[in-house]
């Protein structure tokens, strides 16, 4: 399994229990991306809080995720801030503030501030991923305020439609994934549905680090991947063997296909996807949702899970409302349950990005459905985007039967 997979479970399984949005605009205020710059203005006197690991902080963490941070953000370890909150008492009635990653962690220390009396704390939403979401036009009074150690650039998906509508040869474009992957025969369903770009030549990253092929150093360098941690890598590479300009889609397709909501032009005209059901992210579900009237939600996870008894109470997070519950497991003993969806919008979700929505998908596509899609994410990132993405809250509606605990 990949790396960075493992990886982000980890971080998720170690904040998601603690990071609640029943506390946003409660115990603590909250802060769209786009709307930063203006929170910032307003505030004086103010500090940011980077609440990620080291690594992140310095662009040398293992996970893939050196994205930068604030210029003179103060970083303090989530893990670190009990025992070092008092550094931060000076700050106690002045605005903090706080992110990482993702916004979990950073829930996590703004509950932890108020519970210590902190009484201007601001949870900035969806964290530095979601900050790098943003153009130049978007926002360029926040992206002016970020530092890096890398080399090269951290671009986003709307960014790289850009530069592919610029039209054939203004830029170099690199798929470094392994052959498996982009040749879709691995052995994990979610890694061989993600597609490819036509404009891209595949260069494993094993190849471009042995000097295998010729790389233009005239032209800016743009190197894709599945998570983004090997684009990282083939970044970093190309940097410290001086190509002057190199850029690294975030977090690879997989943030790409999450984060897509029929805005970003160049998937229409370079994007092939291998698979013949479709993936859609909490964004598109939105959509969905709206404008389709024959529509169910299959639920692939188990029934401890779909029911709340799972022994970990973090995965207890309730199911999408009138949701039909079969185990991807169970799903061809039981596929004459739901044979009179075939015609039907069949949306598939698993707890996260799990790839056993995705092996479902495989299955209800060869038994003849028409119209399947994966939430990519899951039922998870369902609640995250409703409460971390601008203008989408109405997704909180889809989730139900949420443990009071996890809400």
């Amino acid at each position: 399994m990949n790396k960075l997979i493992l990886l982000s479970a980890a971080l998720f399984a170690s904040t998601c229990c603690n990071a609640q949005y029943k506390n946003d605009n409660v115990l603590y205020k909250t802060v769209y991306t786009q709307d930063l710059c203006k929170e910032m203005q307003k505030q004086t006197g103010y500090l940011l809080l980077d609440v990620r690991s080291k690594g992140e902080y310095e662009d040398t963490s293992a996970s893939g995720l050196n994205i930068g941070r604030f210029r003179d953000a103060k970083h303090i370890n989530v893990n670190d801030l009990g025992p070092q909150i008092g550094e931060l008492a000076y700050y106690k009635d002045k605005p903090v503030f706080v992110y990482c990653s993702h916004s979990q962690r950073s829930r996590r220390a703004s509950k932890m501030l108020a519970d210590s009396g902190f009484t201007n704390v601001i949870n900035i939403n969806g964290g530095m991923t979601n900050i790098l979401q943003l153009t130049a036009s978007d926002n360029a009074c926040v992206l002016s305020q970020l530092s890096t150690k890398n080399g090269y650039s951290i671009i986003s998906a709307k960014d790289l439609c850009s530069k592919l509508s610029k039209g054939p040869g203004q830029i170099f474009l690199i798929d470094v994934r392994d052959d498996s992957a982009y040749g879709h025969i691995s052995r994990d369903a979610k890694v061989n549905a993600y597609g490819t770009f036509k404009s891209a030549k595949h260069i494993t990253l094993a190849e471009l680090q042995e000097g295998k092929v010729n790389i233009p150093k005239d032209k800016e360098i743009v190197l894709i991947d599945a998570f983004g941690d090997q684009a990282a890598k083939a970044g970093e590479f190309l940097t410290k063997n001086n190509y002057p300009k190199v850029s690294v889609l975030i977090q690879g397709i997989d943030r790409l296909l999450f984060s897509y909501n029929n805005d970003l032009p160049c998937m229409a005209n370079e994007y092939v996807s291998p698979v013949k059901y479709n993936i859609i992210g909490p964004l598109q579900l939105k959509t969905v949702v709206e404008t389709k009237k024959d529509l169910i939600f299959l639920d692939v996870r188990s029934k401890e899970e779909f029911t709340n008894k799972h022994k970990n109470y973090w995965q207890n997070i309730g199911h999408l409302v009138d949701a039909i519950n079969i185990p991807t497991a169970d799903l061809e003993d039981q596929i004459a349950d739901i044979e009179k969806y075939k015609a039907s919008w069949v949306v598939i979700y698993a707890f996260g990005s799990s790839t056993t929505a995705f092996e479902a998908a495989n299955i209800l596509s060869a038994k003849g459905f028409t119209n399947v899609n994966v939430l990519h994410g899951g039922l998870f990132n369902v609640g995250w985007t409703a409460a971390n993405i601008k203008g989408f809250s109405s997704l909180a509606a889809l989730r139900v039967d949420v443990p009071a605990e996890n809400q």
